[in-house]
């Protein structure tokens, strides 16, 4: 067990700098969890693919439901991300609320994407 700790950790070390915290108990499936990030880390390198984050806020219509206007402002989102002279290849995450002040209400939507440059 312990010459496979020390050849994975070694490897992390030189691939990447990256922090990895080890809970007792997963030991093994942490490590396993922060090699895989650091593969598709330098897959998408070698691809010339980045991870990206995206954000956009829009206000809220009271005319449209909640999920409209969520879908609304991920819309407007995705053009963000387009001009930006990206191309998304696969979304991580997404992440929406709604936010209130002073009476005003609006809708805050952020993405976490993988992007390449257009072509």
């Amino acid at each position: 067990m312990k010459k496979l700790f020390v050849p994975m950790a070694i490897a992390l070390a030189a691939a990447s700098c990256m922090k990895l915290e080890v809970k007792p108990g997963r030991v093994i499936g942490d490590i396993v969890d922060a090699d895989k990030e650091a593969y598709q880390s330098i897959q998408r390198s070698r691809r010339g693919e980045e991870e990206r984050n995206f954000s956009h806020k829009t206000s809220y219509d009271p005319a449209i439901s909640n999920a409209a206007n969520i879908a609304g402002c991920k819309e407007e989102l995705a053009e963000v991300a387009k001009l930006s002279n990206l191309v998304v290849s696969q979304v991580i995450s997404e992440y929406s609320e709604f936010l209130v002040k002073d009476c005003n209400k609006t809708i805050y939507c952020s993405m976490q994407a993988v992007v390449r440059p257009k072509a």
